[in-house]
This record gives C-alpha cells, sequence and structure tokens, in this order.
C-alpha cells in the first residue's frame, strides 16, 4: 500500500478541506513538476470518491501538504517554523 499524503486546504472565507490521498509518484522530480503545472492553472483539480473536485485558484487563502514531497518548489523557504 502507497503512503498516505494529506492535503489541508485553507480558503478565503475561513473554511477548511481536508483530503487524504495516497503517494502520487516515486520520483520526486515528477512530483515537484506536477505540483508546479498545479499551482499555474486557474482550478486545483482533484480526483474524490470518483468525482472531479474543481477549486478555482481564487478561493484558496493557502495550502498544507503533509508529509511534505521530497522534491520541493524551486526557492522553497526551508526550515522554517510557526510561532505564534
Amino acid at each position: 500500500m502507497k503512503p498516505l499524503k494529506h492535503l489541508y486546504l485553507y480558503f478565503q472565507d475561513g473554511q477548511r478541506l481536508t483530503l487524504r490521498f495516497p503517494k502520487q509518484s516515486e520520483d520526486p522530480a515528477a512530483v515537484s513538476r506536477a505540483l508546479r503545472k498545479q499551482l499555474e492553472t486557474p482550478f486545483l483539480s482533484i480526483e474524490v470518491d470518483g468525482d472531479l473536485l474543481m477549486i478555482p485558484r481564487e478561493s484558496i487563502k493557502y495550502l498544507q501538504i503533509c508529509p511534505m514531497p521530497a522534491a520541493l518548489p524551486e526557492l522553497t523557504i526551508q526550515g522554517a517554523e510557526v510561532i505564534d
């Protein structure tokens, strides 16, 4: 069984959507390319329980992927921690 990932989507209106999905690829470079492509489209496309969920990018405040991909997008600041 493939390891599971979690995606937390935080929306502009304050709502949050949590999704769980299997790791999409074993190739870190392929994951990085796919993530970059998704970030360039006007919609985030996700297959959920046999349905296609298309979320307008402008409605997303930020997203969190856990655990993080092995290959990160270029210019990612690494080693940060959230503080109050």
